[in-house]
């Protein structure tokens, strides 16, 4: 009997492929079939936004809890369990973030993930232990130039949500002529005019 594995074409087209092609071809190997496309739409709506802030607030905790955690326990930097740490949280975080992208995008999805979970309760152990044997450090005033920094950017991000989301000018889509048109509906129920 004749068997065929399907992989004749490929096995030809191997031995036509230059150096360059080759190399390609076996990288590819270690690469996905597909990649799934991810939007997180954060201008779609304020829940939207307003997770997508918290999502990044929380990396950026764990980024700075890093480093309190190293000052607050005594840890010098080259020992092996700063590295643990990033390694864990770079594994849990990677699938936490797939599963809150899933909750905010599938309407179907009505539970948060359990990776999701892990992670802020990692984030809230973490933040305990830094607020229980760092008291002094975090209790310290900070600096003004620091205090005006932060509050510009919560103001600004508070302000651009706000225009955002109520007061923002109707949108416009440019035509096949490359006129621009009006997204607005008018009175008699039609397009805007074109400008």
């Amino acid at each position: 009997t004749k068997f065929d594995w399907g992989y004749t074409e490929d096995v030809k087209q191997w031995y036509q492929r230059r150096v360059r092609g080759k190399i390609q071809r076996i990288l590819s190997q270690f690469t996905p079939h597909s990649w799934t496309k991810f939007d997180w739409g954060y201008t779609e709506d304020v829940k939207r936004w307003f997770m997508v802030i918290l999502v990044c607030t929380c990396i950026m905790i764990f980024d700075l809890n890093t480093f309190y955690l190293k000052a607050v326990l005594w840890i010098p930097p080259p020992h092996p369990i700063n590295f643990y740490r990033c390694v864990l949280i770079g594994f849990v975080g990677a699938v936490a973030l797939r599963e809150t992208y899933e909750y905010m995008s599938n309407p179907s999805c009505k539970r948060f993930g359990q990776q999701s979970w892990v992670a802020i309760s990692i984030l809230a152990t973490e933040c305990l232990i830094i607020w229980k044997f760092g008291y002094d450090i975090l209790t310290k005033p900070f600096p003004t130039h620091v205090i005006i920094f932060w509050t510009a950017f919560v103001v600004i991000i508070l302000g651009w949500s706000l225009w955002n989301f109520t007061y923002k000018l109707p949108r416009r889509k440019r035509t096949a002529s490359g006129r621009f048109v009006s997204e607005c509906a008018t009175d008699d129920g039609k397009a805007g005019k074109a400008e």
